[in-house]
């Protein structure tokens, strides 16, 4: 099972005319008999209901404030004994726990929301690969400022892809082929149309248009574009996904569910 709890990118739009597809930045999880697999914790991760029954493994792509701006936002409503896999294939995990630390306390937070919280086991990427070797993680690398990483992961013979945060050029094109190909569902970055990609270069995001012809090339059932720019209303995203005629490409939605 598939859900999005953000599907916005940049920054939050609550606003009226963005409800439907919805407006809260990245966050996506996976659930299945064993794992609770979240990628990213943007303000969407608010609403994810952590499982005592699973083991939970969160993801982070890189540390720009949109995909960690939700850490401190949930009600982490679990035994307060649980713990959660905390990685990043961006940076080791010494990295990545003093990058959250700084974020989450003064001066940009009233607390030392890390420490406090002590929920988080952090972990270097190549051990959650081996220590979950029954999950297959891989990750890409993808064209962003400061670098951002993708992830596929596959358990019970069903392949997932996270491809946020990325600046398509088709030199990629391969690479991504062979990364993504055979997935159950792929979330593709769609932050710009491709009339809006030249004022827009080296900003390290990707068209929607180049997803969707990537689409073509990719066997997939579900290629979901996501974090869409917090400027684009429900009706122009529901105007543009009318005249896509591949049926397995769509427009994320936030709070949908994709059984699998």
């Amino acid at each position: 099972m598939i859900i999005n709890h953000g599907v916005r990118g940049s920054t939050p739009n609550p606003s009226q005319n963005y409800l439907f597809f919805g407006g809260n930045t990245p966050c996506v999880e996976i659930k299945t008999q064993k794992y609770q697999l979240i990628f990213d914790c943007g303000s969407g991760f608010s609403k994810v209901n952590f499982s005592n029954n699973l083991e939970t493994i969160l993801f982070i792509s890189h540390f720009h404030h949109d995909h960690i701006q939700g850490l401190a936002f949930n009600n982490y409503d679990t035994d307060i004994n649980k713990k959660i896999t905390l990685t990043s294939a961006h940076s080791n995990k010494t990295v990545t726990y003093n990058n959250l630390s700084a974020y989450y306390n003064n001066p940009y937070f009233p607390v030392n929301f890390i420490e406090i919280i002590n929920r988080f086991n952090f972990l270097d990427f190549e051990q959650v690969v081996n220590d979950f070797e029954d999950l297959n993680i891989n990750s890409i690398d993808l064209n962003h400022p400061g670098n951002s990483s993708g992830y596929s992961i596959k358990s019970d013979n069903k392949k997932f892809c996270y491809l946020l945060d990325n600046e398509y050029e088709d030199v990629q094109e391969e690479k991504l082929i062979n990364f993504c190909d055979h997935s159950e569902a792929i979330i593709w970055d769609g932050m710009f149309l491709e009339s809006e990609l030249s004022d827009k270069k080296g900003w390290g995001h990707s068209s929607i248009e180049q997803g969707i012809a990537l689409a073509d090339k990719i066997d997939v059932k579900n290629f979901l574009i996501s974090h869409h720019s917090p400027s684009r209303d429900d009706k122009e995203i529901k105007d543009i996904e009318n005249k896509i005629s591949n049926k397995r490409v769509k427009f994320a939605s936030e709070n949908e569910v994709i059984e699998f």
